[in-house]
């Protein structure tokens, strides 16, 4: 019995391997700058979907710790505990539209054009804008390293790279590097010079560590809240005025990390399946109330009854501002209206 156990076992092993395997071959014959929004969506909705999410909350997170960024979240009002979960609602609906629709597709660009105008109304230095950027580019691919159970490969980390670097373009943001690593060094440049201690960062930053919790029993939420803090460099705790936590806890939260996300991953799962990173919605419905845009997973808690893309945020509903012109490295093909979106 042992003997059939331990085969089975084998077998069911070496069927997740093959079944990776074969999904790695896909990923490498796409290309990483024509095939930009699906291979960038195959690595953050398929492959690593909950780590991708979690990078995302700790990139918003990042750039809350620069005192100009969270100075003016804090004169807003908008973390306030009356406020701070629909605003949370809103920059994730907004950011997934136009990552999971190309920034010029029509519910991509009502999207930024909406974003360009919540913007527009406030003065956001281009190099915060920047940064900002910057973050969403890094940390996606630095969490899979770090708990994911295996690396990006580097079509993957161009590609996301590519479709952020084109909503920066379709934003105004100017400067932005030609590359990942030119991304990687004002990244740490900028942070190294500007990521200090603010009140204002340490406001924002319990904003918005109250709402990760909030769905934690009471009890347990001073243990949730130190599991976040494992996650955090040194730099990011000062700037947050947080408390270093001991090394054996950190060993103890990120190898459990390692191992949910990445070891079980690698061995016992089978790949997810490619059309949880297509769209369940038409591209050309951008004036329709929409609940969930992506499988079962997207529902924001502020709109049980679906939103509209041009009354998201807290400015005048339906204004949107222009998106900037530019070259894009990964330019929208329209698809034909006679044909149906291909599922990979």
């Amino acid at each position: 019995m042992l003997l059939l156990t331990f085969l089975i076992l084998l077998l069911w092993v070496g069927v997740c391997k093959y079944l990776r395997y074969r999904r790695l071959r896909l990923i490498s014959s796409m290309d990483p700058a024509l095939d930009a929004v699906a291979l960038s969506k195959i690595a953050q909705f398929v492959e690593f979907p909950v780590i991708s999410k979690k990078a995302l909350e700790f990139a918003l997170f990042k750039s809350f710790a620069i005192p100009s960024i969270s100075k003016l979240l804090a004169e807003t009002r908008q973390f306030s505990p009356e406020t701070v979960v629909k605003r949370y609602d809103d920059t994730s609906i907004l950011i997934l539209e136009f990552v999971l629709n190309h920034v010029d597709s029509p519910r991509g660009s009502l999207a930024l054009r909406r974003l360009n105008f919540i913007h527009g109304r406030y003065s956001i230095s281009n190099s915060d804008y920047l940064y900002t950027l910057s973050t969403f580019i890094l940390e996606p691919q630095r969490f899979a390293s770090r708990f994911g159970y295996r690396d990006w490969t580097e079509k993957e980390t161009t590609a996301n790279f590519v479709v952020w670097r084109d909503i920066g373009i379709r934003m105004g943001i100017r400067d932005i590097p030609d590359t990942v690593d030119g991304v990687e060094r004002f990244s740490r440049q900028y942070e190294a010079e500007k990521m200090v201690y603010s009140k204002s960062s340490r406001e924002i930053g319990e904003s918005t560590l109250n709402l990760l919790v909030s769905n934690v029993p009471a009890c347990l939420r001073p243990a949730a809240r130190q599991i976040i803090y494992c996650l955090f460099d040194e730099r990011l705790l000062y700037a947050m005025d947080y408390p270093r936590q001991p090394y054996w806890l950190v060993w103890i939260v990120q190898g459990a990390l390692k191992f949910f996300l990445g070891s079980l991953v690698r061995w016992f799962l089978p790949p997810r399946p490619l059309s949880w990173s297509t769209e369940k919605i038409s591209l050309e419905a951008e004036d329709e109330k929409v609940l969930k845009l992506r499988y079962s997973e997207y529902k924001p808690e502020t709109y049980p009854n679906g939103y509209r893309i041009d009354e998201l945020g807290d400015a005048n509903p339906r204004q949107l501002n222009a998106a900037f012109d530019g070259d894009l490295l990964c330019p929208f093909l329209a698809p034909p209206s006679n044909e149906k979106e291909v599922v990979f």
